[in-house]
């Protein structure tokens, strides 16, 4: 192979043999060129080129090699090296005229290494051609311009929609045609749509790369990210910089998520393993002497589907209520397009719902054709607590002194339920991370106690206040909202109750339909709770009773109520007969709610409560009789006024109405 050949394979290889050809190599290239030729065939190009020289035999060969030597020649002039003068200034070397020769090229490819050197020495000022100052994107544009709203070249803003000319100017409004179901009302439904679409993408990535920071996403942070912005089918930065600024006001309002994380991928159930080991450890001897082993336990999580389903429209209303917004004095700082102002409300709506939902929730079948209660759209942490206890996952502490608390009472009753946790908890167990979790609307019952009982000057302030951490102890506190008048107290460590979704987002994608001169809007997603790690399980309460708390990872007071005479919702959902109890069949729950299931149960063997199948409870499965201790019945209001049964226990055993809670373990 001679050095044309060679050449022209490392050109190829390159892909820089037109660029050789033109004579439009830079110095760059060339050195690359030079590099390959030496790492492919082990040699210079000097020396091949000196050795192809010596070697020419007739006077073809030696014009092919001219040839070369001239292409060559040709490209280094164009990349000619610079050299110093006696003053050290650079200077460009004066490429050379005629036939190329074999030591000019030689010269002017060590010219071009020694190059390097010099530059290195003596580096090119860095002079901009022209500065420019840049101003932060305002969330709100750059000023309405003709053609787009706040000067947005985007077809989201386009000024040939109706609704971004009122937007511009609210009192356009009066001068516009009469709004067109059929042109206006379509073209609004289906640009919403589409914006939903690219939201909840766009909530998804956010949610992937953990940049779901609400304060973050409201100033921009995350706005000049456009890593996956092409998928979540957004075109500019200033579209993705209202679409963080929508998502950060629906976060503000989802407040559950800071105290229990949210896992996805449940589509319906999932288990969850635990592994108890035994003791493996004992004195050596000889021989085959075994000892250990493992046994393992699943918990199961589950999830319910929930819905958005609502009518918009028609345009005309959805205009009037829009136009109230833009006139409103002193309103959101934030301008907001028709699209994003209908679509802000009712997800933030559905938050605030969800919020409420993930702590009093109990998910309920609807009645056909009936719309539900928000509150049964999903389960959330007080019914999945309860139903540990009922299936004998948790054994709570039940001690008088903080199964309630007054106004007074607060503090002690805290610090006597933190002292029997810690006294029924054996020597290979650790709570030294656990936290306890009070009822936020209590915090100033909790504070009055503080100071009547360590000083008017007691701190409360600082993470080791005596807001955050229960006096006298390092155990500190997290203030749970949604909890009423209920006296709550969990010892629990964060983490192990989360809240179980499908799909980031999924609440988020609203669905939109055309019909007549309404707009049909909807979303659908699935929501749960549940533990990763309760400890060990049992079939029976005995058993649970008899295991005294070992290995149990949650530890709860029993919140519950004791029945007087009657049983009063306004006291509590869950209720349970006790020494002072007078009576022991019912026949209402006054003044029950919509949404709330009340759990009846017997709390003392002198108690045992009754419900005869007949007036509000006409529509229970079969008249309830409590046999022993811990036996209960679940009930919620129907759309009749009479209660509808959900579960019920009786001589220790569980029945589960599978047509109202189909997804409930134990219930199929």
């Amino acid at each position: 192979m001679n050095i044309k050949e060679k050449l022209t394979s490392v050109l190829e290889l390159l892909h820089l043999k037109q660029k050789f050809e033109d004579k439009t190599l830079s110095k760059e290239e060339f050195n690359q060129i030079v590099a390959e030729y030496q790492k492919m065939y082990q040699v210079t190009l000097n020396d091949d080129l000196a050795a192809e020289q010596t070697a020419q035999q007739t006077a073809q060969q030696a014009a092919e090699f001219q040839t070369i030597l001239n292409t060559i020649q040709s490209v280094l002039s164009g990349v000619e090296p610079t050299s110093a003068n006696a003053d050290g200034a650079v200077v460009q070397q004066t490429p050379s005229q005629g036939n190329a020769t074999l030591e000019g090229i030689l010269e002017s490819i060590k010219g071009m290494r020694a190059d390097f050197k010099i530059l290195t020495q003596r580096p090119e000022e860095d002079r901009p051609l022209q500065t420019v100052t840049i101003s932060p994107m305002s969330i709100n544009g750059f000023g309405n311009t003709t053609e787009y709203l706040f000067g947005v070249e985007h077809s989201m803003f386009s000024m040939k929609n109706r609704w971004n000319k009122i937007a511009a100017n609210p009192r356009a409004a009066v001068a516009l045609p009469e709004v067109d179901e059929q042109v206006d009302g379509v073209a609004f439904y289906k640009a919403a749509c589409d914006f939903a679409k690219s939201l909840k993408n766009r909530y998804q990535y956010l949610q992937q790369n953990k940049m779901l920071d609400a304060s973050a996403l409201a100033k921009g942070t995350y706005a000049t990210n456009y890593d996956g912005v092409d998928n979540a089918g957004v075109g500019d930065q200033f579209v993705v910089l209202r679409q963080d600024a929508l998502i950060a006001r629906v976060l503000q309002v989802r407040d559950m998520t800071q105290y229990f994380p949210v896992a996805y991928g449940y589509q319906d159930r999932g288990l969850v393993f635990n592994a108890f080991f035994n003791e493996v450890s004992q004195a050596y001897q000889p021989g085959e002497v075994f000892k250990g082993g493992m046994k393992i336990e699943n918990h199961m999580g589950y999830v319910d589907d929930a819905m958005i389903k609502m009518e918009w429209g028609p345009m005309k209303e959805l205009e009037r209520k829009y136009i109230g917004y833009l006139n409103k004095e002193g309103s959101d700082p934030i301008k907001w397009t028709m699209i994003e102002y209908q679509l802000l409300n009712t997800l933030t709506q559905a938050q605030v719902e969800q919020n409420k939902r993930r702590m009093r929730g109990i998910y309920v079948k609807p009645e056909q054709g009936v719309a539900g209660s928000y509150l049964n759209a999903g389960t959330g942490m007080l019914y999945t607590l309860l139903r540990y206890i009922h299936q004998y996952d948790i054994k709570p502490h039940t001690d008088e002194e903080y199964r309630s608390y007054t106004q007074a009472t607060m503090l002690p009753a805290v610090q006597e339920f933190i002292a029997d946790v810690r006294s029924s908890v054996t020597e290979d167990m650790d709570i030294d991370q656990h936290v306890l979790y009070l009822n936020k609307n209590h915090q100033a019952w909790w504070i009055k106690n503080v100071r009547s009982t360590y000083g008017k000057d007691t701190d409360f302030s600082g993470p080791m206040g005596a807001l955050n951490v229960v006096p006298d102890t390092t155990t500190h506190i997290i203030w749970l909202p949604y909890l009423g008048q209920l006296p709550f107290m969990m010892l629990h460590q964060p983490g192990n109750i989360q809240f179980l979704e499908y799909v980031p987002g999924e609440m988020l994608s609203m669905k939109m339909q055309e019909q007549m001169e309404q707009v049909r809007a909807w979303s659908t997603w699935k929501e749960g709770c549940s533990a990763s790690f309760t400890g060990r399980r049992f079939d029976t309460k005995k058993a649970m009773d008899d295991n005294a708390w070992e290995w149990q990872q949650i530890f709860i007071n029993l919140f519950a109520t004791t029945i007087k005479d009657k049983v009063d919702a306004a006291k509590g959902f869950w209720q349970v007969t006790g020494d002072t109890t007078t009576e022991d069949t019912y026949t209402d729950i006054t003044d029950a709610k919509a949404g709330v299931a009340y759990c009846i149960e017997a709390g003392v063997k002198e108690h045992l409560p009754k419900i005869a199948k007949s007036g509000k409870f006409a529509n229970i499965s079969d008249a309830f009789t409590a046999s022993a201790v811990g036996d209960y019945i679940m009930v919620i209001l129907g759309n009749d006024g009479n209660f509808r049964e959900l579960e019920r226990c009786v001589g220790g055993k569980r029945t589960i109405n599978k047509e109202l809670q189909p997804n409930v373990p134990g219930g199929r």
